[in-house]
């Protein structure tokens, strides 16, 4: 597992978790998410990049509509 991997089921909860909580994808909201959920640390620590790439990845992502058409 690399560091950034967001592939397996673990780190795919934790991602729901925190956006489910509205985490911003900083260090601070994101581990305070965590702990809310009940993720033990050891996994927090062993997945926060990637699931602060997770939460930056979801929050980045706007669909914009042309109203003129």
């Amino acid at each position: 597992m690399s560091l950034t991997d967001i592939n397996d089921i673990t780190t795919q909860r934790m991602i729901e978790a925190c956006i489910s909580r509205n985490a911003k994808p900083d260090i601070d909201s994101v581990a305070l998410a965590l702990l809310d959920a009940h993720f033990r640390a050891f996994e927090i620590n062993m997945r926060i990049d990637a699931v602060i790439a997770g939460v930056r990845g979801v929050s980045g992502n706007v669909e914009v509509e042309n109203a003129a058409a």
